[in-house]
């Protein structure tokens, strides 16, 4: 059993807990996930396991303001 599974039952309890840091202590959703492994000795592995689909895309509109990062846009099968 890793270290995050002791503490969240689901990856939505999960998500919804490093949002709440994140707002806590004014910090983005990445910082707040990073502490949260550093002060529980989580493995990031496992943490990114739980991460929710709408954490997930929270984070990447995050470091794509953070980071100048393109925006992705799809590829459809006629594209190619």
């Amino acid at each position: 059993m890793d270290n995050t599974e002791r503490f969240f039952t689901n990856s939505t309890e999960f998500s919804l807990h490093i949002e709440q840091l994140a707002k806590d202590m004014d910090m983005s959703h990445l910082e707040a996930l990073s502490y949260f492994c550093e002060e529980s000795g989580a493995d990031y592995t496992d943490a990114a396991n739980l991460i929710s689909n709408t954490l997930k895309q929270k984070i990447y509109e995050e470091a794509s303001k953070i980071y100048s990062m393109p925006k992705q846009t799809s590829v459809t099968l006629d594209d190619i």
